[in-house]
């Protein structure tokens, strides 16, 4: 029964998001580029950072800076790699200063109340029951949030597949990002990035309502699989990574380039992996009084 009250609730939070976006600011906004749905998004972020706040919510751990730490370079290596593929990859098209403001602001506004949303609440809410489980099912309500895009005139089977699938995919990077960095911030700058065409892609303006694609139905199913395939690779790899210390095939490579002394591949090779310089510094002196005896 606790566990159908919490997901009714989950569901609930993904109307109350879709409403916002629908009915707010109002049209006292439309006249201004952007502005509508920048005010939407941001009221959004700030509601549910009050309801993580006072809920209490495990999600909080995240709210801070990214830590010090390898990993967190791995994981900015990893994100910079779509963030630089989104925006080489578009057709970007010069909007003016201001606009190009309003519009750097607008998917700023997307990725924090996006993120509030999907890692902050519903992410905590769910973490009693698992990592995996609460990574997975916010990364699906996330894509299912997504739905609200093709509404009325605007109806397409084939291209709310394939978003909703790719944001579930694209969810799960970024919830990865969020634990291998320890900050949701990373997050939000990087789902802001990776929305860049939406605003300074050339054919991002000209795909309005209902498009003929023409695909077949095995060709309609598998269009997403590539980009699914690689978010969702590149996302078990931060997590095993965040989950496992340094990987073994790091310490092969730093041996076979001299970077470390025989003895701590050694030691690595039947202990867990050390994490930090401590423990490193450890496994060392450990190794030399096996030596001296």
């Amino acid at each position: 029964m606790r566990n159908l009250r919490l997901g009714i609730s989950l569901i609930g939070i993904s109307f109350i998001s879709i409403l916002i976006l629908d009915f707010l600011p109002g049209p006292w906004a439309n006249e201004v580029p952007f502005a509508d749905s920048t005010f939407a998004y941001v009221v959004m972020g700030l509601v549910f950072y009050v309801a993580i706040y006072f809920l209490g919510s495990p999600s909080l751990q995240y709210f801070g800076l990214p830590r010090w730490h390898f990993k967190t370079g791995v994981g900015l290596l990893v994100g910079s790699f779509f963030v630089i593929s989104e925006i080489t990859g578009s057709d970007n098209v010069h909007l003016g200063t201001i606009i190009s403001i309003r519009g750097v602001i607008f998917l700023l506004a997307v990725g924090f109340g996006e993120e509030l949303v999907s890692r902050g609440l519903v992410y905590g809410a769910l973490e009693k029951f698992g990592n995996l489980s609460a990574i997975f099912i916010s990364s699906l309500l996330f894509g299912l949030m997504h739905l609200n895009l093709y509404t009325g005139g605007d109806w397409d089977p084939w291209e709310a597949y394939w978003h909703v699938t790719s944001a579930f995919a694209f969810g799960l990077l970024v919830c990865a990002l969020m634990i291998i960095t320890r900050s949701v911030w990373v997050a939000v700058i990087f789902h802001a990035l990776c929305d860049w065409s939406i605003v300074f892609d050339k054919a991002s303006a000209n795909l309005p309502g209902r498009q003929d694609w023409g695909v077949g139905f095995w060709e309609g199913v598998t269009v997403p699989f590539s980009n699914v395939s690689l978010y969702i690779a590149c996302a078990l790899v931060l997590l095993w990574i965040d989950r496992g210390g340094v990987p073994v095939w790091v310490y092969r490579l730093a041996l076979k380039w001299k970077l470390v002394k025989p003895e701590i591949f050694v030691a690595l090779c039947v202990a867990p992996a050390p994490t930090t310089g401590s423990e490193i510094r450890h496994s060392l002196s450990n190794s030399h009084k096996r030596k001296a005896i």
